[in-house]
Formats: C-alpha cells, sequence, structure tokens
C-alpha cells in the first residue's frame, strides 16, 4: 500500500498559498493511489525565510538524517538509504527566486535537494509559487501556475 508523508510547514493556517497547494497535491495523489495512507506533519512555518528554510523544518531534518537509518557510511562515502521514493516539494515566495537576479540568493531550494539527495531521495520535484507578494493577481498567477505544475507532477 502506498503511503504519502504530508509536512505542512505555514504558520498562516488557511491563509497560506503553500498548504493550499499541499491540499491540491494530496488530492491528486490520492486520485492516482486511491488506497494510500496519507501521514501528516505540521512543521511550523517554512516558505522562503531570509532565503532558507525555517527553524522547524531545519529541526525536523536534523532529527531524520540519521546515520544507519536514513543514510549509511561506507568507503564510498555516505549513501542514502531511502532510495526508490518520490518527492514533491511546494515552495511558496513572495519575490522570484527561481530566475533572473535573485536565482542567486536562493538557498532554499539547492539546501532541501542537498538534504534529500543526502538521505537518497532524488525523484524530486520542486513546484513553485512566487511572486505571491506583488499583489491579488500576481497571488492568483502564481496559485493558477503552481496548480497546473501539480496536475502535470501528480
Amino acid at each position: 500500500m502506498a503511503s504519502i508523508l504530508v509536512l505542512n510547514s505555514s504558520v498562516l493556517g488557511e491563509g497560506s498559498v503553500s498548504k493550499a497547494l499541499v491540499e491540491e497535491a494530496v488530492h491528486r495523489l490520492l486520485e492516482a493511489s486511491p488506497g494510500a495512507t496519507v501521514i501528516r506533519r505540521e512543521l511550523g512555518g517554512a516558505p522562503m525565510y531570509n532565503f532558507s528554510i525555517p527553524s522547524g523544518l531545519r529541526a525536523w531534518f536534523d532529527y531524520v538524517l540519521r546515520p544507519g537509518v536514513t543514510f549509511s557510511y561506507s568507503e564510498a562515502g555516505p549513501q542514502g538509504l531511502l532510495t526508490g521514493k518520490r518527492v514533491i516539494v511546494i515552495e511558496s515566495r513572495g519575490g522570484l527566486y527561481s530566475e533572473g537576479p535573485a536565482q542567486a540568493m536562493d538557498f532554499q531550494e539547492p539546501y532541501l535537494r542537498t538534504l534529500l539527495g543526502f538521505i537518497g531521495l532524488a525523484d524530486v520535484t520542486f513546484i513553485h509559487a512566487e511572486k505571491i507578494g506583488f499583489g491579488r493577481e500576481a497571488r492568483q498567477a502564481a496559485l493558477e501556475g503552481a496548480k497546473q505544475a501539480l496536475a502535470a507532477a501528480a
């Protein structure tokens, strides 16, 4: 039986862009795997904070990255033990960081790719909802674009 691990990291509750998109992703994944078990974890706020991830999400990774559990050491170096799993990461951002001049300030996505890859999670799709701080129309466009990307990913 398939399992879906949902990590929500938003302090905005129902007003959260990322939380709404996570629910959209869960809905689509359950359509594809109707009997899947959904496991939910609330980790505090996680849009891009100061160009990276907030401490609640970082603490979760500190707990999960464990030698002998999620990775092992070998003569060739560390090896991730969570292979063959798929990950969808939904990132909400007030600005535009996936391209253009501010891309150099995006430490969030490369950091998450590194942490996930370290434990063997290489099949990672990033969904961006960017420019949500640019006003109501930009927020709506970000949501619609992210929903289209989710439809393609799910």
